[in-house]
């Protein structure tokens, strides 16, 4: 079995592998990199990730990045009796990799007007002129997700994958105090948000990230 050390920092896209490796049962050890302090930009992480890019998994040494690509590996490497990712459907497999790179992609992206307009255009005059027209962008992406959750108990149907944490991570991004104003109702994703955080390996992840429930919302 390798050894797997994940570099995370709280609330941001390396929860959701924070907790596919808690669900995994997969030994691992886990690094706080705060990225409100900066601490992604130093000089010590960047020997990890020279791009300085919340999440990097060391994987017996050799780093892997991006949100997508970790949560695949742990899927694929997660024991047989916690099947994280399809094994032998290839089309529900492609389906699993169909949602996270939407959520990369697509929904990702869309939350960059509401806090992250910096990465966007450098002109803080024309901030408000980029959420006017990022808004709605967003409430589409969001709409998207909640529509293609319709009937199904988990991303992928009846079962729980590494899709699912991913989720969870953009549902509470969109129920940020700074952000809520803006979100659409989300009814189904919401059922879907509720039924993971009530799972025991979200509930350790969150604790060891320090998410309680009277900070879960803050910006």
């Amino acid at each position: 079995m390798p050894e797997l050390k994940l570099f995370f920092s709280p609330r941001a896209c390396s929860l959701a592998c924070h907790i596919a490796l808690e669900e995994s049962g997969l030994p691992f050890t886990a690094e706080i990199v705060k990225i409100r302090e900066r601490q992604h930009k130093s000089g010590e992480y960047l020997r990890v990730n020279p791009w300085g890019k919340i999440p990097a998994m060391l994987v017996d040494g050799e780093v892997l990045t991006e949100t997508h690509a970790i949560l695949s590996y742990i899927g694929d490497l997660a024991p047989a009796d916690k099947v994280l990712m399809p094994r032998d459907d290839p089309l529900l497999r492609a389906h699993a990799h169909e949602w996270m790179n939407f959520l990369s992609a697509t929904v990702h992206i869309a939350f960059r007007p509401l806090f992250r307009p910096n990465y966007l255009i450098g002109d803080e005059s024309l901030y408000p002129k980029l959420r006017e027209v990022g808004v709605p962008i967003f409430q589409k992406a969001l709409l998207e997700v909640d529509k293609r959750l319709s009937g199904k108990t988990w991303a992928l149907g009846d079962n729980y994958s590494v899709v699912d944490p991913y989720l969870f991570v953009f549902y509470m991004w969109s129920q940020r105090a700074d952000v809520v104003e803006f979100s659409p109702p989300l009814p189904i994703w919401k059922e879907l948000w509720e039924r993971l955080y009530e799972r025991e390996a979200t509930q350790r992840a969150l604790a060891t990230e320090g998410i309680m429930p009277e900070n879960i919302w803050l910006a």
